[in-house]
């Protein structure tokens, strides 16, 4: 007579038995893959993989080895497909008759991948289809001759039939199925076949397809409900209004996966299925005040699980909301949301003061480290008039003391800075002398929303300079922003109408005459590979500071000025552009050439076109 020890020995035994079994077929079936990998991969041989593969597919359907005969069979798809629609089509065929072929849970299991086999093919072949006519009264066997609605129809039932047998796939567990899966952080959030299969079905339903002939009553997401808590949501009716809802369906699907885990001890795969639904809804939904609803339902989410780490993802959910609100603020049009960040901020050193290594605590970190990042940029103007202070607009965030440096610079310090990359750029910046260097204090706002002040230049000499700002006064390039702008200072200026220009005092306007013009200009030079300048014309303006350009190439292109009066100097480092006119018309005077070609006209019909 057995007992109840001989009865627990004989049912250990009998598991652990089973255990190393199961670890020998496992360790067999990963040495046959071994030998196919060094074949695909080292060996560049995939025919005789292949033919290793269908030893492989015939055993393990041998040995009722599902997962080894779902991943040999999607091997030999794989192997046997060349990039053609015939041989797309032909893989698609094959899966379509294991199908019908296969037990559960693998026709579940193969109807799912069918159906993202359906739904890549679609994709590849979209620009087919979009003026594709639907087809009735005919076969449709051939794939080939489907229109958008057929594809959809077919992807949309294979999905629901990867969905059919719910009850055993909420039974099933996916350790079996590891060959097949690829692993990742989200076990715990996926822990049975069905949820792995529902949240594939859903990574097609929640997609807008737009190409999909939308009936004049479409279904629409207009109930304030479906933001409800997950108990309540669960019980809500979608009226079948439209039988080819997307929309709907990953409703429907959504209300599965909830209703599933409702009663969980561990409600982390709960709370994961929960806040992306209340995402989809916000997406997708037309209910006026959504963006409230959504921020009160993830709201709840957070604090009826405060103690699970689980609900860190909803806590920054709600953080991000905030900064999405502080991201609209406008000083000049719309202040409302000036102080978002702050609770935004707040939240985020809630959730990582409590030490967890979850996922939303994560997000928290790098969010709070958004949040704070300092940003720094300035503007002045090109030319500034010698002996008198100017003014430089900083744009800044989270920076409120800059240390500020101008520095001298001429044409060969800018050359060799277009020609390095950004970390030496910087570094060749900051070991410049400075002629100036001081702190300059910016407004405390306290609010982490990006400002602008203007700042005191005081005078400087006629010069090529960089003013230089930072958030550390050794200009240090680690954890603080840095800015430059380069500019002049002079008081000569020109105005132009395409090769003709005028010399002018930039703070007077009067000509400025008999200055000194030298035209440079630029090419590419191949061998050194970058653009380069060349010396070109020397001009002398006359009493009205007039001068043109000659064009001695016969060619339009780029040319920079540089121009000198008494001891003012200016040779600014942007180009300008050197007309080119055709010889018919080039070679008169300009004033034969006015003559030739005046016109009047005369606008009489309406007294929107008399001066």
């Amino acid at each position: 007579m057995l007992t109840i020890k001989h009865i627990l020995s004989f049912s250990i035994l009998l598991l652990l038995t089973t255990s190393m079994m199961a670890q020998k077929n496992t360790r067999k079936y990963d040495d046959l893959w071994k030998k196919v990998d060094v074949l695909i991969n080292e060996k560049g041989l995939p025919k005789s993989a292949l033919a290793e593969v269908d030893k492989i597919y015939a055993l393990a359907k041998k040995e009722k080895e599902e997962a080894q005969f779902i991943k040999a069979l999607l091997y030999r798809i794989d192997l046997g497909v060349v990039e053609t629609d015939d041989a797309v089509i032909s893989s698609i065929n094959s899966l379509e008759k294991e199908i019908g072929q296969a037990g559960e849970p693998v026709r579940s299991i193969l109807a799912s991948i069918t159906a993202e086999y359906y739904w890549n093919y679609f994709q590849m072949n979209r620009w087919k289809l979009y003026n594709r006519t639907a087809t009735t009264g005919l076969k449709k066997e051939d794939i080939a001759t489907w229109g958008i609605a057929d594809f959809h129809q077919r992807i949309s039932e294979l999905y629901l039939l990867s969905l059919k047998e719910d009850k055993l796939l909420k039974q099933t567990a996916l350790a079996p199925f590891d060959p097949i899966i690829a692993k990742g952080n989200s076990r715990r959030l996926r822990p049975t076949l069905f949820d792995l299969l529902a949240h594939r079905a859903l990574a097609y339903f929640k997609n807008d397809e737009r190409d999909l002939t939308r009936p004049a009553y479409a279904f629409k997401i207009d109930q304030e409900d479906a933001f409800a808590p997950a108990a309540g949501f669960v019980r809500l009716s979608f009226p079948a209004t439209d039988s080819i809802s997307l929309q709907r369906k990953a409703l429907l699907l959504y209300q599965q996966l909830i209703a599933f885990h409702l009663e969980d001890k561990d409600p982390e795969a709960l709370i994961d299925i929960d806040i992306e639904r209340l995402g989809f809804v916000r997406q997708t939904a037309v209910t006026a005040g959504k963006e409230d609803l959504y921020y009160a339902a993830v709201k709840k989410i957070a604090e009826d699980y405060r103690q699970n780490a689980a609900a860190d993802r909803a806590w920054y959910l709600m953080a991000r909301w905030h900064t999405d609100k502080a991201a609209g603020y406008d000083p000049l049009q719309d202040t409302a949301n000036r102080y978002a960040y702050l609770t935004a901020h707040k939240i985020c050193e809630q959730v990582i003061s409590r030490n967890d290594s979850s996922e939303g605590a994560l997000s928290c970190y790098n969010l709070l480290r958004e949040i704070e990042q300092q940003q720094l940029s300035h503007i002045t103007e090109k030319v500034n008039i010698p002996g008198k202070p100017f003014r430089v607009l900083v744009n800044y965030r989270n920076c409120f003391q800059v240390h500020a440096r101008i520095v001298p610079v001429n044409e060969a310090l800018r050359n060799t800075l277009e020609s390095v990359d950004e970390k030496e750029y910087w570094k060749k910046l900051t070991a410049l002398k400075p002629l100036r260097q001081w702190a300059q204090p910016l407004p405390d706002t306290r609010d982490y929303q990006r400002h602008s002040a203007e700042i005191k230049i005081d005078a400087l000499p006629v010069g090529s300079y960089a003013l230089l700002l930072g958030g550390k006064e050794d200009f240090s390039m680690e954890g603080s922003p840095l800015s430059v702008q380069f500019f002049y200072v002079s008081n000569i200026g020109y105005v132009n109408d395409r090769n003709e220009y005028f010399a002018l005092h930039r703070e007077t306007g009067k000509p400025l005459v008999n200055a000194t013009v030298q035209v440079w200009k630029t090419t590419y030079d191949y061998k050194l590979r970058r653009t380069v300048i060349k010396k070109a014309e020397k001009l002398v303006t006359d009493n009205k500071g007039y001068f043109k350009l000659k064009d001695s190439s016969n060619r339009s292109g780029n040319i920079r000025l540089e121009i000198d009066h008494g001891n003012d100097h200016l040779f600014m480092n942007e180009s300008a552009y050197l007309y080119y006119r055709a010889a018919s018309t080039d070679e008169r005077n300009a004033e034969q050439y006015e003559k030739d070609n005046r016109r009047a006209f005369l606008f009489t019909d309406r007294s929107i076109y008399r001066p």
